[in-house]
């Protein structure tokens, strides 16, 4: 039997950043609306938002707003949707967090972290009303001053009363997930804490629950959550991927969930960080992507490689699946030099949303 034709990438999507993309994060709101479903926000060094979304006319992205967040110099390393697409907030190397309002054009500092925000996740609840959540709201951001804090998006007003909670994590904050209520924070180090969230009123209370040090010999880069929480993945900057669980016992190893790493974006001698992960919504595989301008789909479960796809002409710096209807149907990838090499000249900044085709995400044996 023939393996299946890979597909490549379609066009790039218009507009795209100028300089540096930093982070790819879609849209899930329940209403459906073509306004509010599965809108691309994208943030980058030139301190501009971007958002894409699908044409009324036509199944391809269109860029449906620029609009600018930080003043001129400032790059953004970090966005995340509010309770609309219109209010989005964009974390900045110069310590800010700034609320976004899409729509008018207006960028609103509402908090601040000592240093860099390097991280803003929002809670994921892979399901089709995630308003019904009792994070539905709120938002994480992860700082180089070693800080973690929790913010209210719930009304444009509700961040610039200050944070929910703030907890230290004891170095800089590299990466982080929000799945449930469970949030990963990844940082220097190679320390990796993770943290449950639980709703007390109209209060927020974190509590670590574990602390360890990457399976990884190297610097953590990118990291993720199953979408059950049992586990995680860890991209390093020496081109691999550690999958670790929560539990750790005799019964969970005898079950299959022993942790285990594995390399990846290599060419021939030549060792590339990992600079993306992220879980499929549906089937639970996930996707990397490196400095070698490759992004690789992989089933955890049964330590395989689905698909390779088509190699782009920089680092993949990004990569987010789609959520609500579409939910893993499409992944958007961000082609943009990371600098690995230093300064240098180097292919234009571009995004692609890919179609995903069953064969490359759904794992060995499931039905």
């Amino acid at each position: 039997m023939s393996k299946p034709v890979i597909a490549d990438y379609p066009p790039p999507l218009p507009n795209p950043p100028s300089d540096g993309i930093t982070s790819l994060t879609f849209s899930h709101f329940s209403d459906g609306s073509a306004s509010q479903s599965n809108v691309l926000l994208s943030s980058s060094w030139d301190g501009t938002l971007r958002q894409y979304a699908k044409a009324p006319t036509d199944p391809s992205f269109e860029c449906k707003t620029v609009q600018k967040a930080a003043d001129p110099g400032v790059p953004l390393l970090s966005a995340a949707f509010g309770t609309s697409t219109r209010f989005c907030y964009a974390g900045g190397l110069d310590g800010v967090l700034y609320q976004v309002d899409m729509e008018r054009g207006v960028s609103t500092p509402v908090g601040r972290h000592e240093k860099a925000i390097s991280a803003l996740v929002t809670c994921s609840t892979h399901d089709d009303e995630p308003e019904a959540s009792p994070f539905f709201g709120v938002m994480a951001s992860g700082s180089w001053d070693g800080t973690v804090k929790l913010w209210s998006t719930s009304s444009p007003t509700s961040a610039a009363a200050g944070s929910l909670a703030s907890i230290s994590a004891g170095g800089k904050v590299f990466a982080m997930d929000w799945v449930g209520s469970t949030l990963m924070v990844a940082t220097s180090g190679r320390k990796v804490l993770i943290f449950e969230v639980k709703k007390a009123g109209d209060s927020f209370e974190v509590s670590q629950v574990q602390a360890r040090d990457s399976s990884l010999k190297f610097q953590t880069r990118s990291c993720a959550l199953f979408p059950d929480r049992t586990g995680f993945a860890l991209g390093s900057i020496e081109g691999r991927v550690a999958i670790e669980y929560m539990e750790e016992t005799d019964v969970a190893v005898a079950q299959g969930k022993k942790k285990y790493a594995f390399k990846c974006h290599r060419v021939g001698d030549v060792v590339y960080p990992v600079n993306a992960i992220a879980f499929h919504p549906v089937h639970g595989t996930f996707a990397t992507g490196g400095c070698d301008g490759q992004v690789v789909l992989w089933d955890a479960r049964h330590k395989k490689r689905l698909v390779a796809l088509p190699r782009l002409e920089t680092s993949v710096a990004c990569l987010a699946f789609s959520k609500g209807g579409d939910a893993g149907r499409l992944l958007a990838v961000a082609q943009s030099y990371t600098f690995e090499e230093g300064e240098k000249d180097h292919p234009p900044d571009q995004i692609y949303v890919r179609e995903l085709f069953e064969h490359e995400v759904k794992a060995s044996g499931a039905k």
